[in-house]
This record gives C-alpha cells, structure tokens and sequence, in this order.
C-alpha cells in the first residue's frame, strides 16, 4: 500500500510539473490570431487549411490569388470586413517569410 502511495504522489508531481501537450487547434494548422477564425471559415469551405499555411504570399500576391479564385474557380466574394481582415492575417502570418509553416 505505501509503495502504491508513494507511486500516486509521484506521478502527481510529475503531471503538476510536466508541461501541457499542445492540443490541436479548432483550427486545424493555422496561426491562432484574429483573422483565423474568418480565414478557417471562408477558405476550407474549398479546401483544407494547410493549402493555406504552406503559402508564402505577399499581401498583393494573396489579393491577386483571391482574384483568381474568384474569377477562375468560382469563389464567391468575401465581403467586408472580412476580406480585409483575411487578408491581414495572411499578409502577417503567411508571407513571403513564411514564420508559421507547418512544421507536420
């Protein structure tokens, strides 16, 4: 019985002491800052979200792919606010020096 107490107590410090596991996001790969949520929203309604977060674009290339999207695969357009809140949060967290590529 001690043997048993002493393991419990043992295995409780370990798990206060432990750093939490990440869970997976509701996000699935994408950075969580604002814009996510919108960008998640619109864009896997299409595709999966690591379409989007192996990207590298700059805020203009992002727009000149929205615009083919629209004009070539029929994506409807993403109204106001949220276009230009999508299109912050890719132009920062999806750009050219691609700081959040999936690492999967």
């Amino acid at each position: 019985m001690k043997h048993l107490l002493v393991t419990c107590l043992s295995i409780s410090i370990f798990a206060l002491s432990a750093p939490a596991f990440a869970q997976e996001s509701e996000y699935g790969a994408l950075y969580e800052a604002p814009g996510v949520e919108e960008t998640f929203i619109y864009c896997t309604a299409c595709h999966s979200e690591m379409i989007v977060a192996q990207q590298g674009k700059t805020r203009k290339h992002w727009e000149d792919l929205f615009k083919w999207m629209r004009e070539e695969q029929g994506m409807a357009e993403i109204p106001e606010p949220d276009r230009t809140l999508i299109l912050d949060y890719l132009a920062e967290h999806y750009n050219e020096d691609r700081p959040h590529f999936p690492k999967r």
